[in-house]
C-alpha cells in the first residue's frame, strides 16, 4: 500500500500516548491532530473561555439572520454556554429554506418522477395517462418549506436561543436597532454575527418586474408554469431550472455569455448534462450576450447578439447572487466591504471589527448553504473562546441537481497539475456498473484525480443518477487524506452505486477489475 505524506498518521501516535495518560478520547485526539498539523479547525470539541463574556450587554452573542449560517451559529453559541439571540426580519430558514435549496429540490424531485414515469414501461410498469398536476407539486413544495421553518423555530427554542422578529441594523459596533416585527428596540451584544444571506443579481437591461421578467426567487415560488421561458445564465441555478422546466414540458431556451454551460464545473461532467438537456429539447446559446428585451403580446422577446430573437412567455434571469448588506448600517459598525459587496473576513470569520463576524453568503464565495453552516459553527466557536476555530475550504463538496446530477469535491485536473508533480486521472463509466443497469441509469461516470507519486486523492467528480448521495464518501476520503489504495481496499456492498467509487479507485491504483481502466 502507498503511504501518503499525512500528518494524521503522526496524530494517531500522539492519540495513543494521550490515552495511556488517561485523557478523554475525543479531546486527546483533537489535541494530537492540532499538534501534528492535521487539523486547522479544532472548534468542535474545545470548550469556550467564559471569562471574556460581559454582563453589560443584553446578549453574549447576537446573530442577524436565521438562514443555514445564522440559526446554526446561534444554536452553537448557546451550546457553548453563551446567552444568544437570533434576529430575523422574514421567514426562518433564509434563502436556502425559502427560495433556494429546499423548494428547488422539491420541484426537481417531482421533475425526476415525471422523467421516470415516461420510461416506466422499460421496466414493465404501465403508467399510461400519467399527467403533471403542478398545483399539487407546488403544494408539496410549500408544505416541505413550512415543516422545515417550524423545525428551525423548535431547534432555536430547544437550545434556549432567543428569537427576535424584526429588521436589524447597526446602531453602533455593539448595538443593533431592531425595527418592526416584535416592535422597535435596541439589542446589545458583546459579539455579533452577520448572516444576512444574498439576493439575485439584477441586469440593468432587464430589470425584474416579478411577472414576466423574473428572478430565481420568483420562479421557485410560482404556482403556475409558463408555456415557454428564456433562462439568462447557464450556471448551476440556470441549468437546474432548465432541467426542471424541460421535465415539466416547458419550452426552454438557455442564453449564456461564456462558451459553455456550468463554467467552473468539471467539463466532462458539464458535457453529460448538456447532452441530456439537448435531448430534452432545450435550446442552448453559449458565447451569446443578451442585448435587450421587448415586452408585448403576453410575453417577451429576447434580443441576442448577432440579431437573433427568441420569444417566450417569461424570462428568468439567474446570473448569480450578491451578498445582502442593504439596510444593515455597516458604516455604523466600521465594517469593511469587499469588491463584490461581501463583508471581508479572516479565517475565523471575523470582520474588520474583531468582535463582529460574518458568515454565509454575506461573507462571499462560495455561496453554498452547507459552507455557510460550517462558517456559522466556526464563528460561534471562536466568538465564545475557541481561539483556534478556523475555516478550512480545502474540502468543499458541491452539487448540481440536473439530469444527471453532478457532484464534485476537491481539485480539478488543472488545479491538481499545478499543485503536485504528477497527476493520475481515471474515469469509471456507470455503463460498467450492475446497479446502474438495474436502474436504467447507465450514463455518467466517476472521475478520480490523485497524486501519482503518493496515491493521495485530490479530487472526485461524479456525474450520474444519485451523484449527490455518493459524494459524502468522496468528501470524507479527501478530508482524511486517503489514498486510492485505501479506498480500493474498502469493501463496498453489491450491487450499489457507491461501488463506482471503489472501481474508480481501482483504476487509479492500476488494477481495474470490472473495466479497462
Amino acid at each position: 500500500m502507498v503511504t501518503p505524506n499525512s500528518p494524521r498518521r503522526a496524530a494517531w501516535a500522539l492519540h495513543a500516548a494521550g490515552r495511556s495518560l488517561g485523557l478523554p478520547e475525543r479531546m486527546d485526539y483533537n489535541v494530537a491532530l492540532t499538534f501534528a498539523g492535521a487539523r486547522r479547525n479544532s472548534c468542535s470539541y474545545q470548550q469556550p473561555d467564559r471569562t471574556s463574556m460581559s454582563d453589560k450587554y443584553d446578549f453574549d452573542v447576537a446573530v442577524i439572520g436565521a438562514g443555514p449560517a445564522g440559526y446554526v451559529a446561534g444554536i452553537r453559541a448557546a451550546q457553548l454556554g453563551a446567552k444568544a439571540c437570533v434576529v430575523e426580519k422574514g421567514d426562518l430558514g433564509g434563502c436556502c429554506t425559502n427560495v433556494g435549496c429546499i423548494p428547488t429540490k422539491a420541484l426537481w424531485h417531482a421533475a425526476g418522477l415525471m422523467r421516470q414515469a415516461r420510461h416506466a414501461d422499460d421496466f414493465g410498469v404501465d403508467l399510461t395517462g400519467v399527467e403533471l398536476n403542478f398545483p399539487a407539486v407546488a403544494a408539496h413544495r410549500d408544505a416541505v418549506v413550512g415543516k422545515l421553518r417550524g423545525g428551525i423555530k423548535a431547534l432555536l427554542a430547544g437550545n434556549k436561543v432567543a428569537l427576535i422578529q424584526g429588521a436589524a441594523s447597526f446602531k453602533d459596533a455593539h448595538t443593533l436597532r431592531v425595527a418592526g416585527g416584535d416592535g422597535g428596540r435596541d439589542v446589545s451584544a458583546e459579539k455579533l454575527i452577520v448572516a444576512t444571506g444574498s439576493s439575485p443579481v439584477e441586469l440593468p437591461i432587464v430589470p425584474f418586474d416579478h411577472s414576466v421578467i423574473i428572478s430565481s426567487d420568483d420562479a421557485v415560488r410560482a404556482d403556475q408554469l409558463p408555456e415557454s421561458i428564456v433562462i439568462v445564465g447557464g450556471g448551476y441555478i440556470g441549468v437546474e431550472f432548465a432541467s426542471i422546466y424541460a421535465a415539466f414540458g416547458v419550452e426552454v431556451t438557455i442564453v449564456e455569455a461564456v462558451e459553455r454551460l456550468l463554467p467552473g464545473i468539471d467539463e466532462d461532467c458539464a458535457r453529460e448534462v448538456v447532452k441530456v438537456l439537448k435531448k430534452d429539447g432545450v435550446a442552448i446559446h453559449t458565447g451569446t450576450q443578451l442585448e435587450g428585451v421587448g415586452k408585448g403580446d403576453g410575453g417577451v422577446r429576447a434580443r441576442l447578439a448577432g440579431g437573433k430573437e427568441v420569444a417566450a412567455q417569461q424570462i428568468l434571469v439567474c446570473v448569480g447572487r450578491r451578498p445582502d448588506c442593504e439596510g444593515l448600517g455597516i458604516e455604523n459598525a466600521g465594517l469593511k466591504v469587499g469588491d463584490k459587496g461581501q463583508l471581508v473576513v479572516n479565517e475565523h470569520m471575523q470582520t474588520s471589527q474583531p468582535h463582529v463576524y460574518a458568515v454565509g453568503d454575506v461573507a462571499g464565495d462560495p455561496l453554498l448553504a452547507h459552507v455557510g453552516s460550517q462558517e456559522g459553527i466556526v464563528a460561534a466557536s471562536h466568538a465564545t473562546g475557541s481561539i483556534t476555530a478556523a475555516m478550512d475550504y480545502r474540502v468543499v463538496p458541491a452539487c448540481v441537481f440536473a439530469f444527471p446530477e453532478i457532484a464534485t469535491v476537491g481539485m480539478s485536473e488543472s488545479r491538481a497539475a499545478e499543485t503536485v508533480e504528477q497527476v493520475v486521472v481515471k474515469k469509471f463509466p456507470f455503463l460498467a456498473l450492475g446497479k446502474a443497469h438495474i436502474m436504467g441509469q447507465t450514463g455518467g461516470f466517476v472521475k478520480m484525480v490523485a497524486d501519482a507519486r503518493t496515491g493521495e486523492l485530490l479530487g472526485v467528480h461524479i456525474c450520474s443518477a444519485q451523484a449527490s448521495a455518493l459524494l459524502g464518501e468522496a468528501a470524507l476520503a479527501l478530508r482524511l487524506e486517503c489514498t486510492a489504495d485505501e479506498l480500493a481496499e474498502t469493501i463496498h456492498a453489491h450491487p450499489t452505486l457507491p461501488e463506482a467509487i471503489r472501481e474508480a479507485a481501482d483504476g487509479v491504483t492500476g488494477f481495474p477489475v470490472n473495466w479497462k481502466g
